[in-house]
């Protein structure tokens, strides 16, 4: 005798389906996932595969790195090329002098250029369009067009060889990049917010300090490091102003150094050396790296 299997109910197919289509979508996600971590992972080891050389190189032997096929792992670790760059007399100062340059041209270069971009989102005045589209226009001009009108400026005025001189000539690539950034964070801030602010007692200054100096700060902190690594890896405007040996950047010492007749085959301390001035960068970007994410999306959001 047959049996009829009682039908599910009508209202059941539709679940079903959404269930069997739910699933799908899980599996096809996972899949997609799987997919673009191992791009990720690719992409990881063949941008982080300079720097594992680069550490390499410096651990290596003289015999290692004249082998005739080269080795990824050294048959016996060397750390001679260090003791060799802090041997050298000039290292260390030109490292400070470096420091010092780099944070004299990121501190006034964020402070005009805050106050510029303030400016230029906040009032209006004769000139302005004209204004932000020359900081855009600066920023295309080759460096290496400036340096005779930088040289003949600071030796009229007495600021060549000076590393005083040199910070000046660094703010003429920090501050339109400060400007033309910040200028973003700063239009994005609702300015009904500075108008409540001067309701509620605050002075213009009152409402620069309370409002839009606090919700600029993601802005402050991703300009601030983005101008140090370009004050920090810059070279022609330190090579040119500079002519005195107690007072030359770790760049021109790096170039000096890798110029010598005496290190010219010594390539474990001339990596080394290209290690240890980028450390003070890699550090400085590790640290702030979270509020670089987020001060790059940070400008792009309206309110």
């Amino acid at each position: 005798m047959a049996i009829d299997l009682p039908k599910a109910p009508p209202a059941m197919l539709p679940k079903a389906k959404k269930a069997r289509g739910a699933e799908r979508g899980l599996h096809q996600n996972r899949w997609m996932t799987g997919v673009w971590n191992t791009v990720a992972l690719a992409f990881a080891v063949v941008m982080g595969f300079p720097i594992y050389w680069m550490v390499l190189t410096t651990v290596k032997s003289n015999t290692d790195l004249l082998k005739q096929n080269p080795t990824f792992w050294p048959s016996h670790f060397n750390f001679s090329s260090y003791s060799t760059i802090f041997n050298d007399p000039n290292f260390l100062p030109d490292l400070g002098n470096t420091a010092l340059i780099t944070l004299g041209a990121v501190i006034l270069g964020l402070v005009v250029g805050f106050l510029a971009a303030v400016a230029v989102a906040r009032f209006r005045f004769r000139g302005r369009n004209f204004f932000i589209v020359s900081m855009l226009v600066v920023q295309m001009v080759p460096l290496l067009s400036l340096v005779i009108p930088m040289f003949l400026i600071l030796k009229s005025a007495g600021l060549y060889d000076e590393i005083f001189g040199v910070i000046i000539a660094y703010l003429v690539f920090t501050i339109p990049y400060v400007v033309w950034t910040l200028r973003s964070f700063i239009v994005n801030i609702p300015q009904e917010l500075d108008e409540a602010a001067m309701v509620d007692g605050c002075t213009r200054w009152g409402a620069f300090f309370r409002v839009v100096l606090p919700l600029t700060v993601p802005g402050l902190i991703t300009t601030g490091v983005y101008c140090w690594i370009q004050a920090w890896n810059e070279f022609i405007i330190a090579n040119t102003m500079l002519v005195s040996n107690n007072k030359q950047t770790s760049m021109v010492w790096l170039t000096s150094y890798a110029a010598s007749p005496t290190h010219s085959a010594d390539y474990g301390s001339q990596m080394a050396g290209a290690l240890l001035v980028s450390l003070p960068v890699i550090i400085l970007f590790v640290i702030f790296q979270k509020r670089v994410a987020s001060g790059l999306t940070a400008g792009a959001v309206k309110g």
